[in-house]
């Protein structure tokens, strides 16, 4: 008993640290909210019409993703719109209830997120596949939930590139677009595996400052999932869901529901993927490859090149963790570029 007691402890930590669902709004919006059979929907001035539309494509998400993870939550989801930022993102939370924020910008071209026929299907998506995986629960789980309310949630503080990879898998298998179809982050991957530094086990929560940093959750966990699935069926991981909200944590029940321990899966997986992609590469040396010049340091994230009108400068922004975002320029050939703003 003081083991059970313990373990809730750990998991009561875990979750608190994990939720932030805070956000700070100008205070001169004006916040209205409609209602759905499932849903509040709570949207600011402007986004009228926008709220229309998310309260009838938000209740065919919910038929779509209950028939696909088999669980009802008992409460109703809050979701709010928010057109106050360039970025292109949403997050979810079922502490203290369930919420879904979505930032409705659309992404850029340059964005993993770029491939999608309706980026407000695709986002809603993926937030609503977090709140049923991360409130699924049975057994165990249920119990602890009675008595500490509902930061009891295993399924919650699964690891990163599951519960991301989880949603991505989603987003893909029910749009016509999603990560999991990119080129882009296709090209992601390919490069991991020819250039050696595919992501350990691990390191597959996306923890580190180099690029794809927290990307690597979203796009190697949602391959490594689709890998599985092709394999052992679509279906394997509602299994899990339900299977792991109903265990204490970290004691993983993967042997139970796919035969086979993680850590198997992982190397047949990259396995896989080394034999893919470096087909691929054999295939494009054979043709004949016509390589650029890297003008950046290559550890910084960057973008958005443009030349001057005389094409004799070129001009690019940068980020990295350590230094920040900053404007780069060169002569029109790439040479000696200089930082210019910080």
């Amino acid at each position: 008993m003081k083991l059970f007691w313990r373990c809730w402890v750990i998991v009561a930590t875990l979750v608190l640290a994990r939720t932030g669902l805070a956000a700070n709004y100008d205070p001169d919006l004006t916040w209205r909210t409609i209602r759905t059979d499932h849903f509040n929907i709570t949207f600011h001035q402007g986004e009228e019409q926008l709220a229309e539309e998310f309260s009838q494509k938000i209740e065919e998400i919910y038929a779509t993703m209950l028939a696909e993870i088999g669980w009802e939550p008992r409460r109703r989801t809050e979701l709010v719109l928010v057109d106050r930022t360039d970025s292109a993102n949403g997050y979810a939370s079922v502490v203290p209830y369930n919420a879904i924020v979505i930032f409705v910008t659309a992404p850029q071209e340059d964005s993993t997120l770029s491939l999608y026929e309706d980026w407000s299907h695709a986002i809603a998506t993926h937030e609503f596949t977090h709140i049923l995986h991360m409130d699924t629960n049975h057994g165990i789980v249920r119990v602890a939930r009675a008595v500490v309310g509902r930061i009891a949630s295993t399924n919650d503080i699964s690891p990163w590139w599951l519960v991301e990879g989880f949603a991505t898998f989603q987003e893909t298998r029910h749009t016509t677009g999603g990560r999991g179809r990119s080129p882009f982050v296709d090209m992601i991957k390919r490069t991991a595996v020819v250039e050696d530094d595919f992501p350990p086990l691990g390191n597959m929560d996306g923890l580190q400052a180099d690029p794809p940093a927290g990307n690597l959750r979203y796009l190697f966990g949602q391959d490594f999932i689709q890998y599985v699935a092709d394999h052992q069926g679509e279906q394997v991981w509602t299994k899990w869901v339900h299977t792991y909200g109903s265990s204490i944590p970290y004691i993983l029940p993967s042997k139970k529901v796919f035969k086979k321990r993680l850590v198997p899966l992982y190397f047949d997986w990259k396995d896989h993927l080394h034999l893919k992609y470096g087909a691929q590469a054999e295939a494009v040396k054979a043709v004949g490859q016509r390589e650029g010049r890297l003008i950046s340091d290559g550890i910084a994230s960057c973008s958005a090149p443009r030349f001057a009108p005389d094409r004799q400068k070129l001009v690019w922004s940068c980020y990295d963790s350590k230094t920040g975002s900053a404007l780069w320029m060169s002569d029109g050939e790439g040479n000696e570029p200089e930082r210019l703003l910080k």
